[in-house]
């Protein structure tokens, strides 16, 4: 129940936060701004709160899954639900296997960043 909490509050506020740097930023925020701030709002929470890190990515992108599905037109919408469910499982992954590697969260953090900063790069390319 503690993950379902913590994840929906970071997905409220990835959306509001996504929403003011879309205005201010345009494409860099997709880029940029969207990573730094979806990782830390929920990567941080869930390793202070000693949460486990894969269900809490994993529960993000199903959140942002559902918002993709019903935001989109129908053929895209759930090819970008499954994009979104996916990434974000590997982005946790990438935290969880960097933590392990150097038992400190901030490295963990920053590989989970750059890995979402050139997803979004090389999606927002094409």
């Amino acid at each position: 129940m503690a993950e379902l909490i913590l994840t929906a509050a970071a997905l409220a506020a990835s959306y509001v936060t996504n929403k003011a740097l879309l205005r201010l930023l345009r494409e860099k925020a997709v880029v940029y701004g969207a990573p730094l701030f979806e990782e830390l709002l929920k990567t941080l929470p869930a390793y202070f709160l000693n949460r486990p890190l894969l269900h809490v990515h994993f529960l993000f992108g199903l959140g942002e899954a559902v918002y993709d599905f019903l935001s989109s037109r129908k053929e895209t919408g759930r090819w970008a639900a499954l994009v979104s469910l996916i990434s974000h499982s590997v982005f946790g992954g990438l935290t969880y296997l960097v933590l392990k590697l150097t038992a400190t969260i901030y490295p963990a953090l920053a590989g989970a960043v750059l890995a979402h900063c050139a997803w979004n790069y090389i999606i927002m390319k094409k």
